[in-house]
C-alpha cells in the first residue's frame, strides 16, 4: 500500500535586521559591577553628556534604528502519509522551529520597544535570544476515510507548546538603566549555600529556591541568566470530528450530490472541560517577575527578597479562560452540481 516519508529543513540567517539602540547611553565595558554570583554592570553616570552654557548636561534619550547581521532560524518537518486500505489515508507530521534575534520590535514607540525586552547588560545590548513569536513544537496527525454508502469521517489530532512565551525576570530595576525589564539570574545551590547569592531573609531564599526546583525551565538552567521569552506554555491537545453524508440526488438525467455535515472542534472539551484548553502564565507571578532586588549590602552583593505570590505548590500556568478555548459543533448543508 501506499506510504511515503517526506523531511524539509529551512534554515535564516539575519543579513539586514533592524534593531534600536540609545545613543545617549555609555557602552557598559568600563561600568562597575556587583560582586557576587549575579555581577551584571550597574548603571552610574551612564549618559553621555555635552557642554550647554558652561554646564555639563546629560543628553537626553536618542534613539536610532540600525542594522544587524546577528540571528539566525531553522524549521524541521518530517510528514509520512500512507493508505493502507482504498478510503483510508493517514497523516503525522512534527514540526521543529527555533529562532534567535536581538529583538522582535515590541511596542509601539522607539522607547517602548526597548522597555519590553529583558536583557542582562541594559536594553543596548540585549544579546541573543528566543523569538517571542515561535512556537517551537508542533505535531499534528489525520485520519480520513470514506465508503462506498456516502459516508466520510474526519479526525485531526493537533499538540503544540508555546504561543505564550515568558521571560522571568526581576520585580524591579536592578541594574539602574531606567527599564524594569531586567533578566533573572538562577543561581545554583552552591552559590546560595556560600552566600554568593544573598537574600533579605531565610524564608525568602527557602520559597524562592523551592520554586527554581520544581520550575522545569529554572530547574534546567541554574547557574545562568534566564533567556528572554524562553518559558513556554505546556503542551496542549486538540481533537476534531468531522461527519459528512452524500445524498444522491437524480434530477433528470443527471446527479446532483447534497452533502449534510457535522463539525465538532476541540471535542476532548466536550467531556471534560479542562481539556483542550491552553495554558498561560498565573497572573500571580506578575509575568514572571519572581524575586525582587532589595539593596546592595557593604560587601557590594545584591540581596534579594521574594515576592509573596512565590509560595509552596503556587502553579507557574493557569488555564486560559475563553470563548476561543471551548468546543462547538457547526452543521452544515452543501449541494453540488454535476
Amino acid at each position: 500500500f501506499p506510504f511515503s516519508i517526506s523531511a524539509e529543513g529551512i534554515f535564516n540567517k539575519t543579513i539586514n535586521g533592524v534593531c534600536l539602540r540609545d545613543w545617549s547611553v555609555k557602552d557598559t565595558d568600563g561600568f562597575s559591577r556587583f560582586n557576587g554570583a549575579d555581577n551584571r554592570p550597574l548603571y552610574q553616570d551612564f549618559k553621555l553628556t555635552y557642554d550647554k552654557d558652561g554646564k555639563t548636561t546629560n543628553m537626553p534619550a536618542a534613539y536610532v534604528l540600525e542594522n544587524t547581521n546577528k540571528g539566525y532560524g531553522y524549521s524541521a518537518n518530517l510528514t509520512i502519509n500512507t493508505t493502507p486500505v482504498q478510503g483510508l489515508n493517514i497523516m503525522a507530521a512534527y514540526t521543529h522551529t527555533v529562532s534567535k534575534e536581538l529583538t522582535g520590535m515590541p511596542g509601539s514607540n522607539a522607547s517602548s520597544v526597548l522597555n519590553y525586552m529583558a536583557p542582562v547588560n541594559g536594553p543596548n545590548d540585549p544579546g541573543l535570544h528566543n523569538s517571542q513569536y515561535v512556537t517551537p513544537d508542533r505535531f499534528v496527525a489525520s485520519l480520513t476515510h470514506s465508503d462506498k454508502s456516502g459516508n466520510h469521517y474526519s479526525f485531526i489530532y493537533e499538540t503544540w507548546r508555546g504561543g505564550y512565551n515568558y521571560s522571568y525576570m526581576l520585580a524591579n530595576d536592578m541594574n539602574g538603566d531606567g527599564y524594569s525589564y531586567d533578566a533573572l539570574y538562577v543561581p545554583t545551590d552552591e552559590q546560595v549555600a556560600d552566600n554568593q547569592f544573598r537574600f533579605a531573609s531565610e524564608g525568602d531564599r527557602d520559597r524562592f529556591m523551592e520554586y527554581v526546583h520544581n520550575d522545569k525551565y529554572l530547574s534546567k538552567h541554574q547557574g545562568e541568566y534566564a533567556e528572554a521569552y524562553s518559558v513556554y506554555s505546556p503542551w496542549v491537545h486538540r481533537l476534531d470530528v468531522s461527519y459528512k453524508h452524500d445524498f444522491k440526488l437524480n434530477i433528470g438525467k443527471t446527479t446532483n450530490t447534497l452533502q449534510l455535515s457535522v463539525d465538532i472542534k476541540n471535542i476532548l472539551n466536550l467531556f471534560n472541560s479542562s481539556w483542550g484548553v491552553m495554558k498561560y502564565m498565573n497572573p500571580d507571578l506578575n509575568s514572571g517577575r519572581i524575586l525582587k532586588y532589595e539593596t546592595t549590602d557593604n560587601q557590594g552583593y545584591p540581596v534579594f527578597s521574594t515576592p509573596s505570590a512565590v509560595t509552596s505548590g503556587v502553579k507557574t500556568f493557569v488555564p486560559y479562560t475563553a470563548i476561543g478555548q471551548c468546543w462547538y459543533a457547526s452543521v452544515g448543508i452543501k449541494y453540488m452540481f454535476n
